[in-house]
C-alpha cells in the first residue's frame, strides 16, 4: 500500500516540479510574475537566476521518477520524509519572500503544504499496517 501511494505522490511531485522547471526555463518572466517575484532590479540577471534555478530542478524531478520506478519500500519511506523536508522549506521560503500575495505564490503555499499531508498520510499508513 505504502509502495503505491510514495510511488504516486513521487510521480505527480515530479510532473509538478517538472512543469514549473520547463515554464521557468522557457518563460521564466511568467514565473516571476506568477509568484510576485519584482524585476525592476536587473532583470535580466534575476530571470537567468530562475533559469538555473529551474536547471537545478529538473534532476530532482527525474531523481524522483527514477525513485518512484525503482527503489524498493524502505528507500521509498525515505525518499518521503526527504520530500516532507523539501515542500516545508519550500512552503516556509515562499511565506517569508518579501514579495507580494499573489495568486501564484499562494497557489504553490498551498501545494507544498497539500503535498507535506500527503507524503505525512503515506506514512503514517505504513506505521499502522506493522
Amino acid at each position: 500500500m505504502l509502495d503505491r501511494q510514495m510511488q504516486a505522490l513521487l510521480r505527480i511531485g515530479a510532473a509538478i516540479i517538472a512543469l514549473a522547471a520547463i515554464t521557468a526555463l522557457i518563460s521564466p518572466s511568467t514565473l516571476a510574475g506568477a509568484l510576485g517575484l519584482p524585476l525592476d532590479l536587473d532583470a535580466a540577471k534575476f530571470l537567468w537566476v530562475i533559469r538555473i534555478s529551474a536547471g537545478l530542478l529538473l534532476p530532482l524531478a527525474g531523481f524522483m521518477t527514477l525513485a518512484a520506478a525503482f527503489f524498493p519500500e524502505r528507500a521509498l519511506r525515505q525518499s518521503g520524509a526527504l520530500m516532507i523536508a523539501f515542500a516545508l522549506i519550500l512552503a516556509f521560503l515562499l511565506v517569508i519572500a518579501p514579495t507580494p500575495w499573489v495568486w501564484g505564490r499562494i497557489a504553490c503555499i498551498a501545494l507544498a503544504l497539500l503535498f507535506t499531508l500527503l507524503y505525512l498520510k503515506a506514512l503514517r499508513a505504513r506505521l499502522r499496517h506493522r
